[in-house]
């Protein structure tokens, strides 16, 4: 016997933005516990369909964390495209998205080595996109701009709008998207030096030698395996193959895969502190021993470029001890700043530090 159609109350019918829903539910997931440490099963169970239902949507968990990444560039990069608005206010725009949904940089930072090649080459263009738009805007208010200088600043409005991923600073949020837009504005009025001649390519090496000690060997390609592969997806053995150590002998040196990244990490952090006690030993004005770190941390950043990487992509991974020596390191930024300009809250100092700090810390 047929039953009536008003009779079907119990059947659920699939909403039309079920495809909306999953990506939510992964982001919100991934960027709480890293995308290695999250399952397809679990995201379906949060969207509360199963397993089977999710994978008709998304093939697999790669192709899931490009929608998601994809959707957080659609949040801020949308901003930049916006043909009938001038450069101020794609600024105001851009930075009302990134204090709304703070997690863009993170995501693309620390999870697009994940990502299916061809998906991590679009993101990629994408991203090369929006600088161009902002460059366009940037020479558009500056007409006499270089090309290549306005590109550079295009960039450093970029990182600048990444950068609250990466730090946990509360400002409420009118005041933090106005002093971010503050800071895009002031590097985009920035006057850059000429660039200079471009110096005479360095005598390709073959970068042969390697460390005789073999602990500094193993932690040397265990900083290179992290960055490229994530800290979850390098095993010990691959670790010990690179650097011709097998078997029990590992254990000669570290205790596990956790003590090696311990290690690099001190040893990023350690640089970062040596930098800093000898500008506040040059310099008897904060705002001079201010101008000396920021040089000293960008040679930095370009010398350790993959320790940099490591870092910044390996936050989940530090330990509370490495954390709280990072933490230590930006206070010492911040009372600089505030010793400088003492007009600057606390607060707004921690954010305005944290936007030039999260390369590597």
């Amino acid at each position: 016997m047929s039953v009536p159609a008003a009779s079907h109350t119990g059947v659920r019918r699939r909403p039309k933005d079920r495809k909306d829903q999953i990506v939510e539910a992964a982001r919100q997931l991934i960027v709480q516990r890293g995308y290695r440490n999250v399952s397809m099963a679990e995201i379906a169970d949060t969207v509360g369909i199963t397993a089977g239902a999710l994978y008709r949507h998304f093939s697999n968990k790669a192709v899931l964390l490009g929608a998601v990444i994809d959707k957080s560039f659609d949040d801020v990069i949308a901003a930049s495209s916006q043909h009938d608005m001038n450069l101020d206010d794609v600024l105001t725009m851009a930075c009302e998205q990134v204090v709304t949904r703070r997690d863009t940089g993170a995501l693309w930072w620390r999870e697009s080595r994940y990502l299916e090649p061809d998906t991590a080459a679009r993101l990629r263009r994408r991203l090369r996109d929006s600088n161009r738009s902002y460059q366009n805007l940037i020479q558009t208010d500056r007409p006499s701009l270089p090309g290549v200088q306005a590109q550079r600043l295009a960039w450093g409005v970029q990182s600048i709008l990444a950068s609250p991923s990466f730090h946990t600073s509360k400002l409420p949020h009118a005041e933090f998207v106005a002093l971010l837009s503050s800071a895009c504005r002031s590097l985009c009025a920035v006057e850059l030096r000429p660039p200079p001649p471009a110096p005479t390519p360095p005598r390709r090496r073959n970068g042969v030698l390697s460390p005789v000690s073999k602990r500094e060997s193993l932690l040397t390609h265990a900083i290179t395996l992290f960055e490229r592969n994530g800290f979850e997806a390098t095993s010990l053995n691959e670790i010990g193959t690179a650097a011709g150590v097998t078997g029990p002998n590992l254990y000669s040196y570290f205790a596990g895969k956790a003590d090696i990244l311990e290690a690099a990490t001190a040893r990023g952090v350690s640089a970062l502190w040596l930098l800093l006690n000898r500008v506040l030993r040059d310099n008897d004005e904060p705002a001079e021993a201010l101008r000396d770190l920021v040089r000293g941390y960008i040679q930095l950043a370009l010398e350790k470029t993959v320790l940099a990487s490591l870092l910044l992509s390996e936050q989940q991974n530090v330990d509370d001890v490495a954390r709280n020596r990072q933490r230590e390191y930006v206070a010492e930024w911040v009372a600089l700043l505030r010793a400088s300009r003492p007009a600057i809250d606390e607060p707004s100092a921690r954010v305005l530090v944290r936007e030039r700090n999260d390369a590597i810390v």
